[in-house]
């Protein structure tokens, strides 16, 4: 750590390295890079996937992020407020986008105008196989449990 000034290194979003605090001149880890997380070769921005999700998380776009913050607030407060699970409200709201969606579909053929057509919904066999295969296992794996548990293998949890 005896860098440690040179991992501190601010990024402007043209890639330049801001001017810190002390007066090191260049190190091999701190590269063009901004903050650098546990030491890797990465920024922190990179880490995170790099993209637009990256950029709210980290304040880079602080209208958004602050658009989140409040978002979730507010819903937070409806939820304590009205006292609904989370599950009714979410029904709810599927609910209203149903029929809202009935209603367009209505009016676009009161109108004479053509929907953009739904993609097709299709499972594949490969992913049933799969997902058979996974649960297949999981139960296997219970039943081994259950059997052990029986045959007195695991006297503790028996017990419990």
């Amino acid at each position: 750590m005896d860098n440690s000034a040179d991992s501190c290194d601010i990024v402007d979003r043209d890639g330049d390295a801001a001017a810190t605090s002390s007066s090191t001149t260049s190190a091999p880890a701190a590269g063009a890079g901004g903050f650098k997380l546990l030491n890797r070769h990465g920024t922190v921005h990179q880490f995170m996937g790099g993209g637009r999700t990256a950029d709210v998380l980290l304040w880079k776009r602080r209208r958004v992020s602050f658009g989140v913050i409040v978002v979730a607030t507010v819903a937070w407060l409806i939820f304590e407020r009205s006292g609904l699970p989370f599950l009714s409200v979410c029904s709810d709201v599927l609910l209203l986008l149903i029929v809202l969606m009935f209603f367009r579909a209505n009016f676009a053929a009161f109108r004479n105008k053509q929907l953009e057509s739904l993609p097709e919904l299709e499972v594949s066999e490969e992913m049933v196989n799969n997902a058979a295969a996974s649960f297949r296992v999981k139960i296997n794996y219970l039943l081994l449990m259950a059997h052990d548990i029986t045959v007195g293998k695991d006297f503790r949890l028996f017990f419990q």
